[in-house]
């Protein structure tokens, strides 16, 4: 037991090495890009792309100054995928609903809010949920924070466990989700998130970028008896686990790329690849069996739309799956987040008495925000 935990160590020790590493060598390799020598590390980013904290404004126009308010509809799948070779897997999922919501940004902050007005299905059962999610686009960084926590799930589909039509409802099962990951947009001065995903700058000219980043997430999943159930329980190597934990931490590159059609029309696609270091708990009771592993993990953004100097209107898709081993079945779990959104935006001129009475403080607030980065960052 002593031996294992030391490994365990060892390997977070690792992994975290790697991930300070990484993030130090993207910005020793962005500054070393400024200057103009013939140094080997210069030209290699170069070809990677540039990234020099200033637009191309041939391929991207910014409207970081303007209000931009939007309108958008949004709907989550979101759950835990149990799986078990030769098995059919099974999700659990809470009863989510629909909703339609508003939303601001000005410069690098946005602000969103969404209602369930479209209401959920009742046969699903009830879940109380609390879920914050947000993602921080700068020019040349990505960041994305989640927190979800969901009370009272359902089986999904209901052919798996066969209730008379009727949904299998576990009222009892919590399941939480929290975690971060980031990216280094290398081709920043020609390639825009902000355009796609917060609709204040246009891209212009198609362009795409290499990413390099990491992620740390932590996950949770219980309920008051084993989640795999009775009726199933021969068929699925997880029988009597009751609480599945899970942490993961690691390093990884990505590209992405928005191809613009008449200046106006855009497809947007990115993906992203990661080796973690993995741990899973499964408990039954008070025992439990821990699995550790070196795992990939995978995501994506999608994107198609209309830009233009007022108005932007874009469809997109955010995928971000965290797979889970198991230490009892050949086949992992997946705690999977997916984001659908159709949002209308429009960007606003700022008249001089609301810049000077409430948009001037707010800039000095986020300038001092953006020099102790710097500062962090040793620029």
């Amino acid at each position: 037991m002593k031996y294992k935990t030391r490994r365990r160590i060892y390997a977070g020790r690792f992994i975290l090495m790697l991930l300070a590493g990484s993030l130090w060598t993207i910005e020793c390799l962005g500054q070393d890009s400024l200057a103009k020598d013939s140094h080997p590390v210069s030209a290699i980013w170069s070809r990677l792309g540039h990234s020099h904290d200033q637009r191309d404004t041939s391929y991207i126009k910014a409207y970081g100054h303007d209000i931009t308010g939007r309108l958008y509809y949004t709907r989550a799948n979101t759950g835990l995928t149990l799986r078990a070779p030769g098995q059919k897997s099974f999700d659990y999922k809470p009863n989510n609903s629909k909703g339609l919501g508003l939303g601001v940004s000005y410069r690098y902050l946005t602000l969103n809010a969404s209602f369930k007005v479209l209401g959920t299905d009742k046969d699903k059962g009830k879940t109380h949920s609390l879920s914050l999610q947000t993602s921080l686009y700068k020019e040349q960084w990505v960041y994305d924070f989640v927190y979800q926590h969901f009370k009272g799930m359902y089986l999904n589909p209901q052919e798996v466990y066969n209730s008379a039509g009727q949904y299998y409802l576990r009222p009892d099962i919590k399941s939480t989700l929290a975690g971060i990951d980031f990216w280094r947009i290398l081709n920043s001065d020609r390639f825009s998130y902000r355009a796609v995903m917060t609709q204040n700058e246009w891209q212009v000219k198609s362009a795409g970028t290499l990413l390099l980043g990491g992620e740390l997430y932590y996950g949770n999943t219980k309920g008051d008896s084993a989640l795999v159930p009775a009726a199933l329980a021969a068929n699925y190597p997880q029988a009597g686990v009751d609480n599945i934990r899970f942490f993961r931490i690691g390093a990884g590159v990505g590209y992405a790329y928005t191809y613009v059609f008449k200046k106006h029309f855009f497809a947007s696609g990115g993906v992203t690849a990661i080796i973690d270091y993995a741990t899973t708990r499964e408990y039954q009771g008070k025992d439990f069996k821990s699995v550790n592993a070196l795992s990939p993990n995978v995501s994506y953004r999608i994107s198609l739309g209309y830009n233009s100097r007022r108005t932007n209107i874009v469809a997109s898709l955010f995928n971000n799956s965290i797979p889970a081993h198991s230490a009892l079945s050949g086949s992992n779990y997946n705690n999977f987040n997916q984001q659908f959104r159709i949002t209308i935006a429009r960007r606003f001129n700022v008249g001089h008495k609301v810049r000077s009475k409430i948009l001037n403080p707010v800039d000095q607030q986020l300038d001092k925000v953006e020099d102790k980065v710097k500062k962090l960052q040793g620029k």
